[in-house]
């Protein structure tokens, strides 16, 4: 997963990968981002890819970072967000170099995917360096968890109508063995990318190792429509979901 790659993605990023800021069920990310915000307060978006939180961050923050290391997608995020509150930095995050600024709030929303876990662990260095002492970061990321939700649930649509939006036992299997690139590792393929997805206490003992000490977990939840199609109106309960952690230096 390098530069080439994230560059390839900038002008079908929309729809290839899923944007929190626009598919966020029940608001999760505004409302900390809201509460985090306000007069004199400074945000990093560090792997801002096209700027999707942008808009959102200049609304409640006085100053926005706006940090990646793929150009084109740096050059698409300056398009869709205008904002004289908002300067923009190319960075590699992954090298784990301490940046040049610190912020009060820094936020990661599904940057932390590289399956490459010493990749990983150069962002959240990076990350730790941009924050201010007492600073506060917001990190989302994909929840293993959920994978094995949407398999179950695609299992009981199956059983319950009968409808091929479903899956016998059989297909179920044999899909997920076939887009799961490591158990162990939490590897997942995304449209043929291999893709890091985050167990909830693997999440939490990742921050914990790197002096981050978690304030609150919660769920982002979005539309089953990003999972199945033409899911049955009788679906209910969980949604899939990612997990966003607030977590304090």
């Amino acid at each position: 997963m390098d530069r080439n790659y994230w560059d390839s993605l900038a002008d079908c990023y929309e729809g290839n990968l899923l944007e929190i800021a626009r598919e966020d069920q029940t608001g999760a990310l505004g409302e900390e981002l809201e509460a985090l915000g306000g007069e004199g307060v400074r945000v990093a978006d560090l792997g801002c890819g096209p700027g999707s939180l942008l808009p959102l961050l200049a609304r409640h923050f006085e100053k926005v970072i706006a940090v990646d290391y793929a150009r084109q997608l740096l050059d698409r995020a300056r398009q869709r967000c205008r904002s004289r509150k908002v300067s923009y930095a190319c960075h590699d995050l992954s090298r784990g170099l301490e940046l040049p600024f610190q912020v009060e709030v820094a936020c990661c929303i599904n940057a932390l995917i590289d399956p490459d876990s010493g990749r990983r662990l150069g962002m959240l260095r990076s990350l730790r360096s941009a924050m201010r002492k007492q600073g506060v970061a917001i990190i989302v990321v994909p929840a293993f968890e959920s994978v094995f939700h949407v398999y179950h649930t695609l299992r009981r649509i199956r059983e319950r109508s009968g409808t091929p939006e479903g899956l016998s036992a059989e297909e179920a299997e044999r899909l997920m063995g076939a887009e799961l690139q490591s158990f162990t590792d939490g590897i997942v393929r995304v449209g043929g990318t291999p893709t890091k997805y985050w167990m909830r206490e693997e999440l939490m003992a990742t921050l914990a190792e790197q002096n981050l000490d978690v304030r609150r977990i919660r769920k982002v939840e979005y539309p089953w429509t990003e999972e199945i199609e033409n899911p049955p109106g009788w679906l209910e309960g969980a949604q899939p979901w990612d997990w966003l952690v607030v977590c304090e230096a």
